[in-house]
């Protein structure tokens, strides 16, 4: 047997396969130049776009940075694949800015846009400079073998620079033969989003211009981000970043949030809205699912959680693209320009030191799945092409662990780069959750109505009947009115028997799969204790037992508060135990009066096990937040003297409602992550079928004791 050894070579073909192919985009392939000014420590870079529309137009690519060495041109800029700016991790003198390129092939973007090539480079403390020249064709047919291809670089050359130092790239023999406004628009939106437009410490600045008048009227004519984000409805700024191990292992959550109305109109009657707070991330389910199950009782972000991220910062603008809004903000006739601007900066961006990150937000890219959130739920939701936004991270917190695809289409998609969209997705999702109520007041203004806070459906009813009785329009429209109300009513029971039984079913498949959890991890020990099985598998008998009232179909009938109390309580009894909340159910002994309730006895326990599950939530929000010198705790009362008729009083210790009580009872309004917004619509809902009342009381008018001093809610009961 012969054995020998051969070299792996490569074709000269490989140019062409690396410019062309592995760079995605002619706004790519120019960002990896303009990223080498970056890196050079410019404070500048000027690119101009000379005699475009004529035979010999070029691109022309200069900086006033340390340039390069005939050393580095050899080693670095003409060695393909080389590792030159990894091993170089330290920071630039004078902008203190770390390399963005680690790749090693961005000098071939080059070839992506032109044929020709002619770099000058001076460096920095040096009164010589290099040119060389490459025709990109000529390059590749000179050898078969890339190691067979050499490129003339000339040296010593004195003051080739009229700065003295930095790098001039001009780029001839353009591929591109027709540049048109629209091409000219799209290039300079790409360069103008290479920069984070929204942050105050870039020290960096891209200046865009042309030696012909046509040309540079069509770069003005592309409108900033600034310009036009001003002016946005909504605006949310965040910043997420660890605690100090002193105060805590949540990761602190600093956010605000602007409703800007004004824009509209001086004299609109919605009122601008500004919030501010230092707060905790409760977390999406996303975050629950790439966590793992051990963190399923997990709400908050953890610091730990932001290891190999360390620091997120960001904005969001969003629009409502009606219209009747856009004539009030911007003016008529200048839809079609904001339509367009939307068109090129909708979506999120991700920027590292300031510096773009692509492609996330460029036009097919929706990295957070906005569309299809908004899809699931409509209006509850903005879409991608209502909102603008950027994420700016920390590059030495993150290269190591958030690592750029060859191709800069975005982030190897390991671990890290699965916590970091699972974190925005938080973020964004409470954006949304905050401005739910300033959305419904824009709708109104579309609509030219207002905003319908819920009330009683009877009650509304009544008012239009004394209404048409006024006008003598009640002989006519009177049979209509009741025909609505029929139907209403017919409606909401369908809905309640479905919607609350689904809803509580919820509620008996997370407990039996806890029980059959626990039972199982039971008998999987080693020494495993028999009769503590029986006992549990009994446990989870009796418990199906107290499930089934939910389970059969909803009859009127005349119950007890106590035992309603009880049977919801029951339901939860192992939570109560399992998140160590301490209970006081004075309805469930002598130290509060007991009354009748005439209803619907399983919707009746529905929802006032929603109100339970509401407060579970709540007050494990708070231990999370304020740690283990807090102790959750839930009331359970009753109230015969301070309303209209007894009442149930459900009160705890958690951090009360963050929204309006009449927000909270209009379907689709959360601040829960993965809440469906619908708990207390559906009670206020079981409590006018009664010709009941859900109210929010203060615990100060009712007697309560002042350690409740978080959510109260009062469900009252007619007089029987």
């Amino acid at each position: 047997m012969d054995s020998a050894k051969y070299s792996i070579k490569a074709s000269s073909h490989i140019i062409n396969l690396l410019g062309d192919e592995l760079i995605g985009s002619d706004s790519l392939a120019l960002f990896e130049i303009v990223k080498n000014s970056y890196d050079a420590d410019s404070p500048d870079v000027i690119v101009s776009f000379n005699d475009l529309r004529a035979s010999n137009a070029t691109i022309i690519i200069e900086d006033h940075g340390a340039g390069m060495t005939p050393e580095v041109i050899n080693n670095a800029w003409l060695t393909l694949g080389t590792d030159y700016k990894r091993k170089a991790l330290k920071e630039s003198p004078i902008y203190h800015r770390i390399s963005l390129g680690n790749k090693g092939v961005g000098r071939l973007a080059v070839h992506r846009l032109a044929n020709e090539i002619t770099l000058y480079t001076q460096p920095i403390g040096s009164i010589y400079g290099s040119r060389l020249h490459i025709n990109w064709n000529q390059l590749i047919n000179s050898s078969d073998f890339i190691n067979g291809m050499d490129v003339d670089v000339d040296n010593n050359l004195p003051n080739i620079l009229p700065n003295g130092h930095g790098t001039k790239i001009i780029l001839s023999d353009l591929r591109e033969k027709n540049w048109t406004r629209v091409k000219v628009g799209e290039m300079v939106t790409k360069l103008n989003s290479i920069i984070n437009p929204f942050s105050l410490q870039n020290n960096f600045k891209i200046i865009i211009k042309s030696n012909d008048s046509i040309v540079q009227d069509w770069i003005n004519s592309v409108k900033s981000p600034q310009e036009i984000l001003k002016d946005s409805l909504y605006k949310f700024t965040f910043s997420l970043y660890k605690n100090p191990d002193d105060i805590g292992d949540n990761a602190t959550f600093k956010w605000t949030y602007n409703f800007r109305p004004s824009t509209i109109s001086k004299s609109i009657v919605i009122k601008d809205n500004a919030i501010s707070k230092v707060d905790v991330l409760q977390i999406s389910s996303n975050l629950f699912s790439f966590l793992g199950n051990k963190y399923k009782d997990q709400n908050l972000l953890k610091n730990h959680e932001l290891e190999g991220i360390e620091f997120i910062e960001g904005e969001f603008y969003a629009f409502n693209m009606n219209s009747k809004i856009l004539n009030s903000i911007y003016g008529y006739g200048s839809i079609g320009k904001i339509k367009e601007f939307m068109v090129n900066y909708c979506g999120v961006r991700v920027f590292r030191d300031n510096i773009r990150v692509y492609n996330y937000g460029e036009p097919t890219d929706d990295w957070l799945g906005l569309d299809q959130a908004r899809m699931k739920r409509l209006s509850s939701h903005f879409a991608k092409g209502q909102t603008v936004g950027a994420i700016n991270l920390r590059l030495k917190d993150t290269r190591n662990t958030l690592r750029e695809k060859t191709n800069r289409e975005g982030f190897i998609e390991n671990d890290y780069f699965n916590m970091l969209v699972a974190i925005v997705q938080s973020v964004f999702g409470h954006f949304e959750r905050i401005s739910q109520s300033d959305r419904d007041s824009i709708k109104a203004y579309i609509d030219s109505t207002v905003v319908q806070k819920r009330v009683g459906f009877s009650d509304t009813i009544e008012e239009l009947e004394n209404k048409l009785q006024k006008r003598g329009l009640l002989n006519e429209y009177g049979g209509l009115v009741k025909k609505v109300k029929h139907d209403y009513d017919n409606m909401r029971d369908v809905m309640l028997n479905s919607g609350i039984n689904g809803l509580n079913l919820t509620i008996v498949f997370h407990e039996v799969e806890r029980e059959m959890g626990f039972i199982s991890h039971d008998i999987s020990k080693k020494n495993y204790d028999i009769d503590n099985i029986r006992l549990r598998i009994r446990s989870l008998m009796d418990l199906m037992e107290k499930f089934m009232p939910l389970l059969k179909k909803n009859r009127t009938s005349n119950i007890s508060a106590s035992t309603l109390a009880k049977r919801a309580i029951t339901i939860h009894q192992n939570r109560f135990l399992f998140h160590s909340i301490q209970t006081e159910f004075p309805l469930l002994s002598d130290r509060s009066l007991d009354f009748n309730i005439k209803g619907p006895g399983g919707l009746l326990m529905g929802a006032l096990s929603n109100i339970l599950d509401n407060a579970i939530y709540w007050v494990n929000i708070k231990r999370e937040k304020d740690g283990f010198n807090y102790t959750p705790k839930i009331l359970v009362t009753s109230d015969q003297s301070n309303f209209s008729g007894p009442a149930i009083i459900i009160a705890d210790n958690g951090d009360g409602f963050q929204l309006p009580p009449e927000d909270s009872i209009l379907p689709f309004r959360t601040l829960k992550p993965n809440g469906m917004g619908v708990g207390l619509y559906y009670v206020s809902l079981v409590m006018e079928l009664i010709n009941g009342k859900l109210l929010f009381p203060n615990i100060s008018y009712i007697g309560l004791p002042q350690e409740y001093s978080g959510a109260c809610i009062a469900l009252v009961f007619p007089n029987q």
